[in-house]
């Protein structure tokens, strides 16, 4: 193994010339610094990272916490995450969470023994008051989820403002027994959803029935989410469209409807949210709203490595990233005879 006292040796220089050329310090002269550049390139010299960032008092290590990864929806995210990192020459160590708040301290701590620089997470509740120990002494990053009046930065869409587009897109293919499938959490986003869901059905002056709300469990699985869809399905009169709140509860919905016999769109519009890619492979296509997934890895990455540049105080509150309402085959104008 070549070692940096042979790479000084062959350019003519101190180890410490070597040292300073391989953090691109402005105090080496550029043509000694091409010397030392020549030499390393001639005896294919390969720096001991480790040992260099244990100088720094960094580990250029991200950790991206996620509640689960059979949920389509975190694996765009954490691909965005560690193409970004891996740009920026940061690795990034992915955990799996299971949503639990004891999964994510347990993580959280390899930041105080400087195992990670910063972290990255994915499903904050939203009574993680407890997060802001961790985010006073070190860049963490909350993305789709986030703690209400949590001084630490956060990712997401406007979850609000697409919900209300989503449902009044429904009223406007002239549903009016509008129901919710929401999930058993506490995310921010689900509460968002909720009250967007609502305030469009006030603002269109329909008023919402009890029996038109149902939730799935916290993870959005699809067997609770086909249990939640019959209950909604077996109300009377029964609903005429179904605003789910993930793409996994919506393509359940799908399946409880086809199991009673029912068509969709129709006899019943289905509408989900995120545009994970089982969306678009079994007919019909479901309308949803798309996230940009990919590209909220790479901001939450980008905000991460400012607050380690810059400092704490140079973390923004909160960055919003477009979303978009994309028509398919599961939404329909309403079928007049599924009106009685």
């Amino acid at each position: 193994m070549v070692t940096i006292e042979q790479v000084a040796q062959r350019a003519g220089v101190s180890v410490a010339t070597v040292s300073r050329t391989l953090n691109n310090s402005p105090a080496v002269k550029p043509a000694t610094a091409q010397r030392v550049r020549e030499a390393i390139e001639a005896l294919r010299y390969v720096p001991n990272q480790s040992a260099r960032n244990l100088r720094r008092n960094e580990s250029r290590v991200i950790l991206a916490l996620a509640p689960n990864f059979s949920n389509p929806y975190y694996s765009h995210i954490l691909t965005g995450i560690g193409d970004r990192a891996w740009e920026l020459e940061y690795s990034v160590l992915i955990c799996n969470t299971l949503g639990h708040a004891n999964g994510e301290r347990h993580f959280l701590k390899m930041l105080e023994s400087h195992r990670a620089d910063g972290a990255i997470l994915l499903g904050c509740c939203q009574d993680y008051d407890w997060l802001g120990r961790f985010a006073e002494g070190f860049p963490i990053v909350q993305c789709c989820e986030y703690v209400p009046g949590l001084e630490c930065p956060s990712v997401s869409i406007d979850n609000y403002g697409a919900a209300l587009e989503m449902v009044t897109y429904l009223q406007n293919l002239g549903h009016e027994r509008i129901a919710m499938l929401g999930a058993d959490n506490q995310y921010i986003s689900t509460r968002l959803r909720r009250e967007g869901y609502l305030d469009a059905m006030a603002q269109a002056g329909l008023a919402v029935s009890q029996s038109w709300y149902a939730q799935a469990d916290a993870v959005y699985s699809f067997a609770s989410g086909q249990e939640a869809a019959r209950a909604l399905l077996a109300v009377e009169p029964r609903p005429t469209a179904i605003f789910c709140i993930s793409d996994i509860l919506a393509l359940s919905a799908i399946s409880a409807a086809q199991e009673l016999g029912l068509n969709v769109p129709g006899d019943l519009t289905v509408t989900g949210f995120d545009d994970v890619d089982y969306t678009a492979m079994v007919h019909p296509y479901l309308t949803t709203v798309a996230q940009p997934c990919h590209e909220m890895g790479r901001r939450s990455v980008e905000l991460i490595l400012n607050g380690l540049q810059c400092g704490k105080g140079a973390l923004a509150d909160h960055a919003f990233v477009p979303h978009q309402l994309v028509e398919r085959e599961s939404a329909a104008v309403l079928n007049p005879t599924v009106m009685i």
